[in-house]
């Protein structure tokens, strides 16, 4: 099934203040029985693999939630009341009126998104993505932020983000511990660089005092 407009698609199912738009393509294998909607979505079984081209989700800026879960005042990014993308891709296997969401890959000018969960038929969500953010949006939310700034590699920032509740009324949040855990690496790499520094002699002790307080200002703002 190649070229099928999403959006009146899934209309014509069911209406939620989140929607997808674009063009899709999919590839299904499914099988099920019983005459009720409860019974036939309970039986339904199968897998299949599924990608949306250039398209938007209507109704949630994920940017915007992240920014929000990380208590980053000050900042818009993009269209408030929506998230634009290139490519949308995932391998689907429905059993017991749950989709599980496997590989999912979600490409964007400000973003790139990996991960999976489930999304059940009774609307549920439980979805844990990894956003690999842009530069340009990493800086944006790093000036913000002095967690955010230690937390960069490469100039770019990785998020943990895990989306919960229901269609209806989705939840967004930001693994803190995962944020954490980078922050620590980045420390620990400062140290171990500024270590080796004084061994081989390219470091004065001068030097790492004032890089410490660099590090700590980083950190803390002051």
């Amino acid at each position: 099934m190649q070229g099928l407009q999403l959006g009146p698609a899934l209309n014509a199912v069911a209406e939620t203040p989140i929607s997808i738009s674009g063009t899709a393509g999919a590839d299904l294998s499914l099988q099920g029985r019983g005459f009720s909607m409860p019974d036939l979505t309970k039986a339904l079984e199968g897998t299949g693999h599924m990608a949306v081209k250039d398209g938007k989700i209507e109704g949630v800026n994920l940017l915007q939630e992240v920014v929000s879960a990380l208590k980053v005042a000050g900042i818009s990014l993009g269209d408030a009341k929506a998230t634009a993308f290139s490519t949308i891709e995932t391998d689907l296997a429905i059993k017991q009126g749950v989709i599980n969401v496997q590989r999912l890959l979600m490409d964007s000018h400000d973003f790139q998104a990996t991960g999976g969960g489930t999304i059940g038929f009774d609307q549920r969500l439980n979805l844990a993505v990894n956003l690999n953010l842009s530069q340009d949006v990493s800086q944006k939310i790093a000036v913000a932020s002095p967690v955010v700034k230690i937390a960069l590699k490469d100039g770019r920032l990785s998020l943990p983000l895990t989306i919960t509740g229901t269609t209806q009324a989705p939840s967004y949040g930001v693994d803190v511990k995962g944020l954490t855990g980078k922050v620590q690496e980045q420390v620990k790499k400062k140290v171990e660089e500024a270590v080796d520094g004084l061994l081989k002699g390219t470091t004065k002790p001068e030097d790492l005092q004032k890089e410490g307080k660099e590090l700590l200002k980083g950190l803390f703002g002051r």
